[in-house]
């Protein structure tokens, strides 16, 4: 019975991801690997299904049942998913804050309605046949069908957690180096006066090198220029690095999650992901 459960989970999975691969294609008129893994799987969608294969089953000719509980499950697995990831990556990779009714922004009553009332279809409609034709698999080849599957949903999985830790570290980088900049705009500020330099003239080297020249006949900014130039060009060269980055690994990387997540939220460096997600549509 096991075995085919866990077939019943990839078998959803996948078919959670067409779900959102659609959906994705509909509204932003693109196609997006959608989901945190590299493979065509959203584990959200096999964790709820088999969650009400198992607990419904008793009223899986009821329409209310199922449709009442399949909201709360697939509502309750939603939101343990987000706040999970959330836990372990600081980021938001989805936000229903602006939706009525939503708990934490991870979580939301239309989509919960939205959930139940596809709950229904999936119990009553579509898996009967699924479920006919799995049956028909030897309990041989089952088992080695789902172990093969196992251990590459547990590489992918490895993957992307180290994927996605990695482009959190890398963030962090940067939002230190814009901290460091801002020191030094703000030092120099005090040694000549004036106004301190804008984000963007923080960033941009152009419009910085701009700043820069009208302060070059200040002899009392000599060193605070030359530190802040320093500044900016190791910031300069570690924000090319992770640009590069992200544009060698668009399909299977950190560009991939930032095109498939377009609402990811990181509520400690706004700023920096905006201005990748910024370069990235470009």
């Amino acid at each position: 019975m096991i075995w085919q459960y866990i077939l019943y989970f990839f078998i959803y999975s996948s078919l959670g991801w067409v779900a959102e691969v659609c959906f994705a294609a509909v509204k932003e008129h693109r196609l997006v690997n959608r989901g945190f893994l590299n493979g065509p799987l959203c584990p959200v969608y096999g964790f709820g299904m088999v969650a009400m294969l198992v607990l419904l089953y008793p009223w899986k000719s009821s329409v209310l049942a199922v449709f009442l509980g399949g909201m709360v499950i697939t509502t309750a697995i939603e939101w343990a998913a987000g706040w999970l990831l959330y836990r372990l990556f600081h980021a938001r990779w989805w936000d229903y804050s602006g939706l009525p009714f939503n708990l934490g922004g991870f979580v939301c009553l239309p989509f919960s309605l939205l959930w139940g009332a596809a709950s229904v279809v999936m119990v009553m409609a579509v898996h009967p046949p699924i479920a006919r034709l799995s049956a028909a698999i030897p309990a041989g080849i089952l088992r080695l069908i789902d172990v093969l599957l196992l251990a590459l949903f547990s590489i992918d999985v490895a993957g992307s957690a180290a994927v996605a830790v990695g482009f959190t570290r890398r963030l962090r980088q940067l939002e230190e180096v814009r901290t460091a900049l801002r020191r030094a705009s703000d030092r120099l500020t005090r040694v000549v006066g004036g106004h301190a330099l804008t984000a963007d003239e923080l960033w941009d080297e152009g419009r910085l090198q701009l700043a820069l020249a009208r302060l070059e006949g200040r002899d009392n900014a000599a060193e605070a220029l030359a530190q802040l130039r320093a500044r900016q060009a190791e910031a300069a060269a570690r924000y090319r690095d992770v640009l590069e980055r992200l544009q060698r690994h668009r399909l299977f990387g950190a560009g991939r999650l930032l095109r498939a997540f377009p609402q990811l939220r990181m509520p400690d460096l706004p700023e920096v992901l905006e201005r990748l997600r910024r370069h990235l549509k470009k």
